[in-house]
This record gives C-alpha cells, sequence and structure tokens, in this order.
C-alpha cells in the first residue's frame, strides 16, 4: 500500500454517499494523494458499499473497505483485542485506527457516517495536528471547556456538547489564557459540527437545536488542565496519540439493555488524562462538518445513554483528582490507567451501581490491556 500522511476512518451501516464529497473537498484543496479512507463496515452494511469504495478509489480518493470478511482475516493480527469488540457497534472503528497505524499514517482522522465535509479545507484544519503550537491556552477554573459556546444556535439556548459534566451544567464559564511553552504540540484536534450539533439524548429531548455557524478562532487550544469532550465526530490524532484513543467498546448488557454512546467520550477523557506534563495539547474548532445526523430515536438514545450520563462526573471526579500517570510512554501511561481503574475507579463505584456496570468496567480495564498490547506490536511502539 502506497503511504498516505492521513487516515480518515469511519464506520457505517448505511450506503456512505459522503464519500463523493470527500473527493470534492480533497480534491478543491489538493489533499488526494496524501490520504487515503478505512471504511469499518458491519453485519448491517450493504453489499453496496464495497462496489462504492472501488469507484472512490477509482475518483482518486484511495479506500479500503474492511467488510466482515476482511475484518475476521485481521483477528489473529490484531489479537487479543479483536475478540473483544462486539459486533454491531460503532466501536469497531478501531479496527480502522490500527490499520492505519500499521501502514504507518502521520495523524489519523475519525468522522462518522454522517460527517459532511463543509466550505472548510478539510484536511487542510487536520494538518494542524502534530504542528507545534505558539498561541495563547485557555483555561477553565471549573477544569472543563463547553465547546459548544462558540456555535450559534437557533433556538438561542445554552448547550452542551455530549458528554459534558452535568454538574456543571448552567455555571457561567470564566476561561483565563496562558502562553504556550515553546515545546507544545497540538496533538489533537477535534473539529466543530454545523446542522446537528453533537448533544446528549436529554438535550434533544427538550428540543431541536440547529447550529448555525461558528464564531470562534480557527483553532482554540486547551491547557492540560481543562478538558472537553472529544468524539470521535471530525476528530484528529497525532500517529503517537493513536494507542491513547482507544473508542471504549460499548454494548455490555446492562439494567435497561445495553450501555453504549460513551464509547468515544470516555475514550476523549482517557486520552486527556494520559495527557498531563506531555508536549501535546488539544484544540478545536475548525475544520467544521455539516453533521447530516442519520435517523435517532432519543429516547432509546436515552436509555443507552443512561449509564454513561450518570457515571461520567464521577468517573471525571476520579481521573482529574488521583489519576497521574508517570510512564514515558503513552503505551506506559495507558497501562497505568488500565490499573487506575481497577484500583481506584470500580471501588468507588456507588453501592447502587448494578454488579454489570462493575463487570463492565473491569471489562473496560482488559480492553485497554489488550488494546495497548495490539498497538505496540503493529505500531513498533514500546
Amino acid at each position: 500500500m502506497k503511504h498516505f500522511d492521513n487516515h480518515i476512518v469511519f464506520t457505517t451501516i448505511f450506503h456512505p454517499e459522503l464519500l463523493y464529497a470527500l473527493v470534492e473537498n480533497l480534491k478543491q484543496f489538493q489533499h488526494l494523494e496524501d490520504t487515503c479512507v478505512w471504511v469499518v463496515g458491519d453485519r448491517k452494511t450493504p453489499v453496496s458499499v464495497y462496489e462504492l469504495c472501488k469507484d472512490i478509489t477509482r475518483n482518486g480518493l484511495f479506500t479500503t473497505y474492511l467488510d466482515c470478511d476482511c475484518q475476521e482475516n485481521l483477528a489473529n493480527r490484531y489479537s487479543p483485542f479483536y475478540e473483544r469488540l462486539p459486533w454491531n457497534n460503532e466501536t469497531r472503528r478501531n479496527i480502522g485506527y490500527l490499520c492505519a497505524l500499521e501502514q504507518g499514517c502521520a495523524r489519523l482522522i475519525s468522522i462518522d457516517d454522517d460527517n459532511w465535509p463543509t466550505n472548510d479545507d478539510f484536511i487542510g484544519g487536520h494538518s494542524q495536528t502534530g504542528v507545534v503550537y505558539e498561541g495563547l491556552l485557555a483555561q477553565d477554573e471549573s477544569g472543563f471547556y463547553n465547546v459548544c459556546q462558540h456555535l450559534e444556535m437557533v433556538p438561542a439556548r445554552e448547550v452542551f456538547p455530549r458528554g459534558y459534566p452535568f454538574r456543571l451544567r448552567g455555571s457561567t464559564a470564566s476561561p483565563t489564557f496562558t502562553r504556550a511553552s515553546e515545546s507544545t504540540i497540538i496533538g489533537v484536534t477535534a473539529g466543530l459540527w454545523l446542522n446537528e450539533p453533537d448533544i446528549d439524548a436529554t438535550t434533544w429531548l427538550n428540543g431541536k437545536v440547529k447550529a448555525m455557524s461558528y464564531m470562534g478562532e480557527s483553532t482554540i487550544s486547551l491547557a492540560q488542565s481543562t478538558w472537553t469532550p472529544i468524539n470521535t465526530q471530525n476528530t484528529s490524532v497525532i500517529r503517537e496519540l493513536i494507542p491513547a484513543f482507544l473508542c471504549v467498546p460499548m454494548g455490555w448488557d446492562v439494567p435497561g439493555g445495553k450501555i453504549q454512546r460513551y464509547g468515544d467520550i470516555w475514550g476523549g477523557y482517557f486520552l486527556q488524562s494520559v495527557l498531563r506534563d506531555t508536549p501535546w495539547v488539544v484544540s478545536f474548532g475548525r475544520p467544521l462538518v455539516d453533521h447530516r445526523r442519520n435517523p435517532h430515536d432519543y429516547v432509546d438514545d436515552l436509555r443507552h445513554e443512561f449509564w454513561g450520563t450518570i457515571l461520567t462526573d464521577l468517573l471525571l471526579q476520579l481521573l482529574k483528582d488521583d489519576f497521574k500517570p508517570r510512564g514515558k510512554e503513552v503505551t506506559d501511561r495507558m497501562l497505568e490507567l488500565s490499573e487506575f481503574i481497577l484500583a481506584r475507579v470500580i471501588p468507588q463505584l456507588p453501592s447502587w451501581c448494578p454488579e454489570q456496570m462493575r463487570e463492565f468496567m473491569r471489562w473496560t480495564a482488559g480492553n485497554i490491556e489488550a488494546w495497548v498490547k495490539v498497538c505496540r506490536i503493529v505500531g513498533s511502539l514500546k
């Protein structure tokens, strides 16, 4: 396979026409030669996607479709992590991450199959990932930053990104700014979303909202002490941080169904927790995407988000207060995180928390360990 700096990864159970829009955007800004795409299928994905990806490649954007058989052929190579991934789950995008890592990507760009490019230079915006940052770093006394405050919403109302701590919703932001050190590097770029923002089911159930425009600077970078939800929509990470960019496998049986829709959110917070005292910071803003959201049942979404919603605040408090990674390598820090979940998070779960969620957290700690093992092998990471 030819070397590409930029590897775009997404999962789909639909026929992703957005690939044609990606071709046009990359052609306009002259990025076809340095970009490839991994489309990760699932058991519900239509067979038409195979021919679509071949056609996209003929149009100049090298695209690989990982259907179910292709993924099964990777099972031994990506063991022991592979067998821990559930089918019919968007966290199978992790397979695409491993393929990008194995093929030597400079940066990984994760999108959803309903994230359409806008007039922004999509790859150009994400090309800041891995670049030295010389500007100001935003920090907030609360320790968190609401990126949605920079979106013009209709109707006008205050909203928060999916995964933002509920205890802080409604509080007034008071950001301050400090100059970045000379060694600061943008490790993560979280581009935002117009049209239908990435907000949680509780917000959607309180009334629809539309993001009309972005009102912030092209790039806003956060101090390591200030976190924001990082999802898998329009987000890029530098190669060195792929081992910290696990989309936490979901689909565990819990009272009321399965825990879902927090794999990217918890993964994003895990990533930020291991960035402490490293050169890397998180930036957000452009490039923007047009989020033409696939059909959703918001009551069903709420059911799947329930345990993630009520436990995220506790998880974040423990990560903020008690997790102090010391390893020199990102993979070492992720193993420390796995141990922290077992030793500190699970014992702190409330008494009313069902045993299934304790089992899920143990499973998550094991998933992190298995993920690190595979990343070390396929990426030649220590």
